[in-house]
């Protein structure tokens, strides 16, 4: 079943890249989405010289936070220090994308992880949305 759905990933990504030729991107563009590396990563540290660009951030996760009560109801996961430190760097998983992460606020707790995605900020603190667990890998 999985391989199908890779296959089916692949054809829809090809169609959308370059049509039915752009086979070859499509899967480059699949591994990609689907394999999140530490190569090239900046840490925590240094995750403000990127805000504005897609980058790699690497960093342990010093606390978590489900706010099952706030709207959208977001689950935390800080990077290098816990909330309240400005110095933090958040990673977001919005209500709507929670499911695939399964409890993740449990799950990443502890871990270092590498994290992809476009670095914004909210309130002066760099933050990433992670709408999908491929955005983030486990750092051995």
């Amino acid at each position: 079943m999985w391989r199908a759905l890779a296959v089916f990933g692949a054809l829809v990504v090809s169609i959308v890249v370059g049509g039915i030729g752009g086979t070859a991107r499509a899967q480059t563009a699949v591994q990609a989405v689907t394999s999140a590396s530490c190569a090239g990563a900046v840490s925590w540290q240094n995750a403000r010289r990127v805000v504005g660009r897609v980058a790699t951030i690497r960093g342990n996760v010093a606390g978590t936070y489900y706010a099952v009560s706030s709207t959208g109801s977001p689950t935390f996961l800080n990077l290098g220090v816990d909330y309240p430190s400005p110095r933090r760097v958040t990673v977001v998983i919005w209500q709507q994308n929670r499911v695939r992460f399964g409890r993740p606020e449990m799950r990443y707790r502890g871990r270092t992880m590498c994290v992809r995605g476009y670095i914004g900020t909210y309130a002066g603190v760099p933050d990433i949305e992670a709408r999908s667990p491929a955005q983030i890998a486990i750092a051995g």
